[in-house]
């Protein structure tokens, strides 16, 4: 009998039946002649393609199914697609042990040794050669390229290349894929891996918008592990990598985007069932890819939808915020020929706007964080700047004359009811009340005073009032005026007396009003000016230059300008000394330093100075006059401050000291004729004491803001964790 058939029995027949035991049917054997007559044919026109160097052969053959079929072709085709056959020589990394070791070589050999962990399938001694092949392969990269920023995962996608190519094609394979496929991964941030991850709303909303709608309370953050890997961490077979690998090695960098949009797609269902009110499980459920992979069908997938939908026309202005020197825009065409050199300026040029972008969000957070400290300033020197304007514009007078008549009917609300009540009055007694008025003036011209009645415009004595319209003074009409008395000048300072105008004639506002203190302001631009240049350049006594109209708006808006100056250089005194920090912090406890500092010395020392003259007996000590001496004293310690930020601390306690000098010579000048109206032992202490407390303001000046550590500023906190850092742990 045949081997080939078999005689059984088949219930109570006599008969045997032959049955075919070992042939499959013709059918199947036909399919798999197809198949292998069909890949060997493919893989001879790979062959041949590679031989051309036609690349688009090549893409349509790793989009198609199957991809690139083994790791032999691949070991031909994939350094045509990164165009490193040729670009690149291994003579570019004969000397990489000479080049200095790069930053983040130690963090390196820790991910390297965690490698190979579902692949190959090899001895532990070989497993290690591996290791040790992969650890060399990335260091020589990235000591030849050191701008280049290692973040975890990076050993995924070259262990891949590695396991393929080989370590001498691999090298320059992982140079090229490193500067035009995923240099926006190996910037010092990752803030533009996160703007990628924005194309994935923007398709899905294209592709599918109850699906985005589903998604919408999560962001995309859970598609960073596989995208910023190639998927390389993700997916576990070799095959399916290696197969993986072909695609997105054929197209543009922005199609590995599309890739996880179209996973998210064929999971349509599963998510769906999973309440829109939990976003912590859909999160879950999106960072992890669905197991097993239908490769082909993704693929297929992920080129329907971007020819569907390219970049330009993804809604949210997603593409819009991608940077114009991303590896995203500048790699459009992949086999485009552009060198290295070209890739490492648009990594500069974005690692400049990096940067540029950081600084703009530090002030944004900085101005909200402090939005109502810079919304007091603002609103003040709005008001300073619209009140230098009027005055210089001559506004001023009708603005005062208009805060009076407010004033005055606040005070007499109601006015009109008492003129009417005043009219009735005057109807009904007429004549009585005149004549009332006129014995009650003739009694007070006897007892010796001159008589004020306020009349209307029209000159009708009827609506005056006796008990309130009328004052009193004391007359010297029927005296001789040689034998009158002028009256002595006995207001206090800030008394509730009277102040005096510019012409010397005495005005009745109390010390609370706003008309007492505008005399101490009512000083031009020009006259403010002289003033600063006598006090920089004293060729005469201040006080003489002060012509007995000291002001207040010099001396508040130079220790204003001084207190700005020292917490800006204070700031830089402090950012040059801890310039080898990572991350430095804006310390706003020096502004409110400064300006405690300079108001407080400005303010408080003249007050006491002048009080201490009057308690000695000193009839010419003026207040305001020390408040001006002081503050326009200050206008040095602009020109200190704007030169004092240096990092060398002799050079600082020098210029500090000339300012001290200037500063203190000016006051004692100024000073000493009014210090020496006092006793000879007074004046000296006086004197020795000015001198000492100015001496403490320019140390304190010093030590506060021009030092490496300044005892009114908070200590930084720990730099924040390096941006490496935050790479690495991403995983």
């Amino acid at each position: 009998m045949d081997d080939s058939f078999t005689t059984v029995p088949e219930g109570t027949m006599d008969e045997k039946q032959e049955i075919p035991r070992n042939n499959p049917p013709a059918n199947l054997l036909d399919a798999n002649n197809e198949d292998i007559a069909g890949r060997s044919e493919k893989e001879e026109a790979i062959r041949k393609a590679c031989d051309l160097r036609d690349f688009d052969a090549l893409v349509s053959f790793a989009t198609s199914e199957g991809g690139l079929l083994s790791d032999d072709l691949r070991r031909s085709a994939w350094p045509i697609l990164l165009r490193s056959d040729r670009d690149v020589q291994d003579s570019d990394f004969a000397s990489w042990e000479d080049l200095p070791p790069h930053g983040d070589e130690d963090q390196v050999q820790l991910d390297v040794n965690r490698s190979f962990v579902y692949y190959p399938q090899c001895p532990e001694d070989e497993l290690l050669l591996k290791k040790d092949e992969l650890s060399i392969l990335i260091r020589r990269v990235l000591r030849k390229y050191p701008m280049l920023c290692y973040f975890q995962g990076y050993h995924d996608i070259v262990q891949v290349l590695l396991l393929v190519l080989g370590e001498k094609d691999a090298a320059p394979a992982v140079t090229n894929i490193s500067l035009f496929r995923i240099r926006d991964y190996m910037l010092p941030s990752l803030s533009p891996a996160l703007k990628h991850l924005q194309l994935i709303p923007a398709i899905i909303e294209k592709a599918d918008p109850a699906l985005r709608e589903h998604l919408g309370g999560i962001k995309p953050f859970f598609a960073l592990a596989a995208t910023l890997t190639l998927y390389a961490h993700d997916i576990q077979e070799y095959s399916d990598i290696a197969r993986l690998f072909d695609f997105l090695l054929a197209t543009e960098p922005v199609v590995s985007i599309y890739l996880f949009a179209a996973i998210i797609l064929s999971r349509k269902k599963e998510l769906l069932e999973i309440p829109a009110d939990e976003p912590e499980m859909l999160h879950f459920t999106l960072s992890k890819l669905p197991q097993p992979l239908d490769l082909d069908s993704l693929i297929s997938s992920a080129m329907q939808l971007f020819n569907d939908y390219p970049p330009e026309r993804l809604p949210f202005g997603a593409w819009k915020r991608i940077s114009e020197h991303s590896v995203l825009k500048s790699s459009r065409d992949p086999f485009n020929k552009q060198t290295r050199e070209e890739a490492i300026r648009l990594f500069e040029k974005q690692i400049r706007q990096l940067h540029n972008e950081e600084l703009r969000e530090k002030a944004l957070t900085f101005l909200w964080y402090h939005r109502r400290t810079i919304g007091s300033v603002a609103v003040a020197i709005f008001i300073g700047a619209v009140s230098i304007w009027i005055r210089k514009k001559g506004f001023d007078m009708p603005l005062w004359s208009s805060f009076a008549g407010l004033r005055a009917t606040f005070r007499n609300g109601d006015i009109e009811e008492r003129q009417h009540r005043e009219d009735v009055q005057a109807r009904v007694h007429g004549s009585v009340g005149i004549l009332a008025k006129c014995a009650y003036e003739a009694d007070m011209a006897n007892r010796g005073y001159d008589v004020v009645v306020d009349v209307d415009a029209e000159g009708d004595l009827g609506h005056t009032d006796l008990q309130e319209d009328l004052e009193f003074h004391s007359s010297n009409f029927e005296n001789d005026p040689r034998n009158a008395k002028a009256p002595q000048d006995s207001t206090p300072f800030l008394g509730a007396g009277t102040s005096r105008s510019r012409d010397g004639t005495p005005s009745k506002h109390a010390w609370w009003s706003i008309h007492y203190y505008s005399q101490f302001f009512d000083v031009d631009t020009n006259e403010v000016l002289r003033r600063c240049v006598s006090a920089l350049y004293p060729r005469t006594n201040f006080l003489d230059v002060l012509e007995g109209n000291a002001d207040l708006y010099g001396p508040f808006w130079i220790a204003t300008t001084v207190v700005v100056i020292l917490f800006l250089t204070g700031t830089i005194s402090q950012w040059l000394s801890n310039k080898d920090a990572k991350h430095f912090e804006y310390d706003f406890t020096l502004l409110s330093g400064a300006a405690g500092l300079v108001y407080g010395y400005t303010g408080i020392i003249p007050i006491a100075l002048w009080g201490a003259l009057r308690w000695f007996g000193s009839s010419t000590a003026d207040l305001i006059e020390c408040w001006a001496l002081y503050g326009y004293s200050n206008l040095v310690w602009i020109a200190v401050a704007l030169v004092s930020w240096s990092p060398l601390t002799a050079l600082n306690w020098a210029l500090v000291g000339v300012g001290f000098g200037w500063t203190v010579f000016f006051l004692l000048r100024n000073l000493y004729p009014v210090l020496s109206a006092t006793d000879a032992k007074t004046s000296k202490v006086l004197l020795i004491l000015v001198i000492v407390l100015h001496a403490g303001f320019a140390i304190a000046i010093k030590i506060l803001f021009f030092a490496h550590g300044s005892p009114v500023s908070k200590k930084n906190k720990d730099d924040d964790d390096d941006e490496h850092d935050d790479k690495r742990r991403m995983f």
